[in-house]
C-alpha cells in the first residue's frame, strides 16, 4: 500500500509541509523517518511541536518505517512519509518497500549542490541516487507545494 505523500524534504516537517500539503490532503499522520533524528529526545521533541494535535506524528529509524509501511498502513490512511535525501529512500527501497511515487520537494543550496529548481539543489551523488531509485521502479517528481506544476525528475536533472 502506498501512502498519500512520500518527500524528500532536507528540512523535514516544517510549515510548508504540514499548512502547504497535510492541510489540503487532510492527512492524518505525519511519519518523519531519520535514523539520527530518531535517536535525539530533544529533536523528535522539536519536530513534533510543529504538528498541530489533529495530526499523528511518529519520529522513526528506517527500520521502524519499514514495519509501519509494511504492516501499519491501511488503504484509508492518510500518510505523508518524509525524508531528508534520496539515500534514504534507497535504504527503504533496499529493505523492501518501494514507494509508487516520491515527491522531490526541497533540497536545498549547499556549496557541493547545483540549482536545478528554486527548491531542488543536487550534488552529484545525490542525481546518482535519482537514478538508481528510477531504475528500481520508483516514479520521481519535482514539487515544492501542491499548487506548483508537477515535474517530472527527468525532465530537471538531464
Amino acid at each position: 500500500m502506498d501512502v498519500q505523500l512520500f518527500r524528500i524534504d532536507d528540512r523535514l516537517i516544517h510549515g510548508q509541509v504540514v499548512l502547504g500539503w497535510a492541510k489540503p490532503l487532510r492527512s492524518e499522520r505525519i511519519l518523519l523517518c531519520d535514523d539520527e533524528v530518531s535517536q535525539s529526545a530533544w529533536e523528535k521533541e522539536l519536530y513534533c511541536t510543529c504538528v498541530p494535535e489533529e495530526l499523528q506524528a511518529l519520529v522513526c529509524n528506517v527500520d521502524e518505517t519499514i514495519n509501519i509501511l509494511s504492516s501499519e498502513i491501511r488503504p484509508e490512511d492518510k500518510t505523508i512519509v518524509l525524508v531528508k535525501e534520496p539515500r534514504v529512500v534507497m535504504d527503504i527501497v533496499n529493505k523492501g518497500y518501494v514507494p509508487g511515487k516520491v515527491n522531490l520537494g526541497g533540497l536545498h543550496f549547499s556549496d557541493q549542490r547545483k540549482k536545478y529548481l528554486s527548491y531542488v539543489y543536487l550534488n552529484d551523488e545525490e542525481i546518482k541516487q535519482l537514478h538508481w531509485l528510477l531504475d528500481k521502479g520508483v516514479s520521481i517528481y519535482c514539487q515544492d507545494v501542491p499548487t506548483s506544476k508537477a515535474r517530472n525528475v527527468l525532465d530537471v536533472i538531464d
